[in-house]
């Protein structure tokens, strides 16, 4: 499909799949952004809270796979639709909600959606660009998902200062109806991939297939790489404010900066790293460098009490690191699937980005209720140690591996 990927259709479809992805992941913090106000309204505590984000994980990693062999079926375009749908009613309805039991609930609801964009997006971009130039839309669609990240924390605290917290909830949920109309007017999408090869196997390239390259050597060690690092990113993104509203006495505002700082420094990374990505073929030592420079900033967050002023820089550094990498890891996946499977690929890995949106936040909930909140940033920095391992054990096992067929040596 490399002949698509300098058309204006793939670049209009480009466009509405970072526009939904850019809502996915504003959505994914909107409710972390309002945290101090919650605990308020609805009389919870922050392990409460934090589970209310492992319910929105749970579900969205039960649903992943299946979306993934659905779009790869029968195509991504109604599924993306709906998930546009679902996810933005979910949170639009929260501003309702009158209890906490009834935010559980949309949490649930909006999880389901939250499911629909790596599996879809990525078959969507799988069949418009070659693998060789795959790096640079991948790096724009996370670019866009993690922009959206950086956006919410801001613009949903400045709308529940300037209106209420439930108009910080609503706008979000009808800006997915406008992206959900849009998508499903204009975007144009490939028909599904069905290759010769899988045409010849048994049964053709279905389910089963799915699970046995699934469970391979270098898928299993990508779905590690994602759980923690999204254990550290999840976990980041849902306490930091919180976090640093504890230990610092901050406003909420203040420590919503700071995330944002993060963030937007993590998506201007993820730029640089789509160049990065479609020049480099070995990307081991990047990502283990990047990662062990990050470790070391949250262990000086966690073992020093920094002035205010230069917490900025620390987290947007970390940001940085952060962002670099991700679209070879994006790539990294892409090559290791076979034609015609890359929703489920995706799919399967993102299941470890919500284990890890599942296990992070509540661990952190119940560090920081105990009075602890520089063990906050101790759990974030071995969350990355781990994400490290994941990449330096397969590059020391691949060492005498030279002849072994690509796909079955370690991904990294």
């Amino acid at each position: 499909m490399s002949g698509q990927s300098a058309s204006p259709r793939a670049g209009l479809a480009l466009a509405l799949i970072s526009a939904g992805h850019f809502m996915s992941h504003f959505w994914s913090i909107t409710l972390p952004s309002l945290f101090p106000i919650l605990t308020v309204v609805f009389g919870v505590d922050y392990f409460q809270l934090g589970v209310l984000m492992t319910l929105y994980s749970i579900t969205s990693a039960l649903c992943q796979i299946p979306f993934g062999y659905v779009a790869d079926r029968h195509g991504p375009k109604l599924i993306l639709v709906g998930g546009l749908l679902v996810n933005g009613a979910a949170i639009g309805l929260a501003a309702l909600a009158p209890n906490f039991g009834v935010l559980l609930v949309l949490a649930l609801c909006a999880g389901v959606g939250q499911a629909v964009f790596h599996p879809a997006d990525y078959a969507i971009l799988s069949s418009l660009f070659s693998k060789e130039r795959a790096g640079r839309p991948y790096s724009l669609h996370t670019f866009t998902g993690f922009a959206g990240s950086a956006a919410a924390p801001l613009a949903v605290a400045g709308l529940a200062r300037a209106f209420n917290w439930q108009v910080a909830l609503a706008v979000p949920g009808l800006l997915g109806v406008v992206i959900a109309a849009a998508v499903a007017l204009w975007l144009h999408v490939p028909a599904p991939a069905r290759t010769a090869r899988a045409a010849a196997a048994p049964g053709g390239a279905g389910k089963g297939a799915s699970l046995r390259f699934v469970l391979t050597r270098p898928m299993l060690l990508l779905f590690g790489f994602f759980v923690f690092t999204s254990m550290f990113i999840s976990g980041l993104q849902s306490f930091l404010p919180s976090t640093l509203t504890e230990r610092y006495t901050v406003s909420v505002e203040t420590a919503n900066g700071m995330l944002t700082a993060f963030l937007v420094t993590l998506s201007v990374g993820v730029l640089a790293g789509g160049f990065l990505a479609d020049r480099l073929h070995s990307y081991g030592r990047v990502i283990a460098v990047s990662f062990t420079a990050s470790t070391a900033l949250m262990l000086l967050v966690a073992l020093l009490h920094l002035p205010v002023w230069l917490l900025l820089p620390v987290f947007a550094l970390a940001g940085g690191l952060q962002g670099i990498i991700m679209p070879s890891r994006d790539k990294l996946v892409r090559e290791t699937s076979p034609e015609g499977a890359a929703g489920q690929s995706f799919a399967f890995v993102s299941v470890g980005m919500s284990v890890g949106g599942i296990a992070a936040p509540p661990l952190l909930g119940a560090v920081l209720e105990r009075g602890e909140p520089a063990l906050v940033f101790w759990s974030l920095a071995i969350f990355l140690v781990l994400a490290t391992v994941t990449v330096l054990v397969p590059a020391r096992a691949t060492a005498g591996a030279a002849a072994a067929p690509a796909r079955e040596r370690a991904s990294f």
